[in-house]
């Protein structure tokens, strides 16, 4: 395969991304940030610290003749299994749209340029060179190819709508191999 220097580049793209497709991308970035980034995770979390807090009612109890304190945690554990769970998600999305209408050079079209060893990113006013090991990971995604971590492009996202399953599976294997251990197939 060639490289940037050594010729043509081994896949092209052209995409015009939207703001809910890079809302999205952000959202899956974030959570694959570490395990407790993810709402399941967190939300878990506030669950079992919920049966935890539960499980000390009879020796409160015994203590205090009530149970006041005991129900307060819960319900703080659960109001916050509920925040992170639910409404956190949609914060984090409607953030990533705001920042994406912030920048006006997210809403042109691009021309992404796929190389062994890099990747070209070019629109009507800028042209960018990224290399594979500025990136910290990749995620593969049904829908997109999200690539996080570069110093141009903090968030570099190719979308699989309108390409063949070969050339997907021809771009899959590409990154799979220019990341290895970055790189991560989500279901999701």
């Amino acid at each position: 395969m060639p490289t940037f220097y050594e010729g043509g580049p081994v896949h092209t793209v052209e995409q015009t991304v939207g703001s809910e497709d890079y809302a999205e991308a952000y959202y899956t970035a974030q959570s694959a940030v570490s395990p407790m980034h993810r709402k399941w995770v967190r939300a878990g979390i506030c669950l079992s610290a919920a049966i935890v807090i539960a499980s000390f009612i009879p020796f409160y109890r015994a203590r205090f003749f009530t149970c006041w304190g005991p129900a307060c945690g819960i319900v703080l554990a659960l109001a916050l299994g509920f925040l992170f769970f639910f409404i956190q998600p949609n914060d984090i999305r409607k953030w990533a749209a705001e920042l994406y209408r912030s920048n006006r050079l997210l809403e042109l079209p691009q021309k992404i340029e796929i190389y062994r060893d890099s990747v070209v990113i070019e629109t009507s006013c800028e042209k960018i060179l990224e290399y594979w090991t500025d990136f910290s990971k990749c995620i593969e995604t049904p829908a997109a190819f999200v690539v996080t971590g570069g110093r141009e492009r903090d968030l570099l996202l190719i979308k699989k709508q309108g390409l063949s399953n070969e050339q997907i599976k021809k771009i899959s294997e590409h990154l799979a191999g220019a990341f290895a251990s970055r790189y991560v197939k989500s279901g999701r």
